[in-house]
């Protein structure tokens, strides 16, 4: 029977934990990030948040606040997307994502934070480098794109970057790209919420943390978005790759010790 004395007595109990607190601050961060440079959310919280709470609960609390939050705004482009080029790449998320959130669900957690910890270099080294995909996109390119983007996108919530550097290599005008690639990760953002909800990983203390989450998120866009203006290409990029390195490095098993 329900008892919502009992449930607001765990989420005060919750909210108490000096590592909720740690989740908000981060996500703060990971939001402005966002907000200042388009793009590094995940790859700020995710990593952090997983050697806390663990890889299973900070995707399920990313992709649970995102859901209220990018999601949404993502829909508004569907006007504007090239669909002959998003459709190809999400019918190839869709064909890895529950295989990528089994992996999240059955690996051992220590090597799921590895993998990503690991993962969040690689990405951020493919974004520092400059790297895009030489050829025209195709349509078997943009599933193979899409089925990685999915596997990895559901085993770690981590898999941007990837997309982003191959969109970038079309012929398509910047608004299009844009539009594509907010279409794209709204479409398996929703997909993957759907997945995660029936297979029970949306907890009670995973909705406290994602709630507690949101508006520090969506804050967090909006100062750093305000903080963009006037700054130069170089700064913004610089300042969202030196944290998410930081991220990274500090987000690995071996410091530990260091922010438990």
């Amino acid at each position: 029977m329900f008892n919502l004395t009992a449930l607001l007595h765990d989420a005060w109990q919750l909210l108490l934990q000096p590592q909720t607190w740690f989740v908000a601050a981060v996500v703060l961060v990971s939001g402005i990030v966002r907000g200042f440079s388009g793009f590094g959310g995940a790859l700020i919280f995710i990593p952090l948040t997983a050697s806390i709470i663990g890889p299973q609960k900070a995707v399920a609390v990313f992709y649970l606040f995102d859901l209220v939050s990018a999601t949404p705004y993502g829909y508004t482009y569907f006007p504007k997307a090239n669909w002959k080029e998003v459709a190809p790449m999400y019918a190839g998320a869709l064909c890895l994502l529950p295989f990528g959130i089994y992996v999240l669900e059955h690996t051992d957690p220590m090597t799921l934070r590895w993998a990503l910890c690991l993962l969040v270099i690689a990405m951020l080294a493919l974004l520092v480098t400059g790297w895009r995909y030489k050829g025209q996109p195709t349509t078997a390119a943009s599933v193979g794109v899409g089925a990685l983007a999915g596997f990895s996108g559901g085993s770690t919530g981590i898999s941007g970057p990837v997309v982003i550097a191959y969109w970038l290599s079309s012929t398509s005008t910047a608004a299009v790209i844009r539009a594509n690639i907010m279409v794209f990760y709204a479409l398996q953002s929703t997909t993957t919420d759907v997945i995660l909800f029936f297979k029970g990983m949306f907890t009670f203390d995973v909705a406290v943390y994602a709630l507690v989450a949101w508006p520090l998120y969506s804050l967090g866009l909006m100062v750093g978005a305000r903080s963009f203006k006037g700054s130069s290409d170089w700064l913004y990029r610089t300042s969202a790759y030196v944290l998410i390195a930081i991220s990274a490095v500090i987000s690995l098993p071996l410091f530990d010790s260091w922010i438990r």
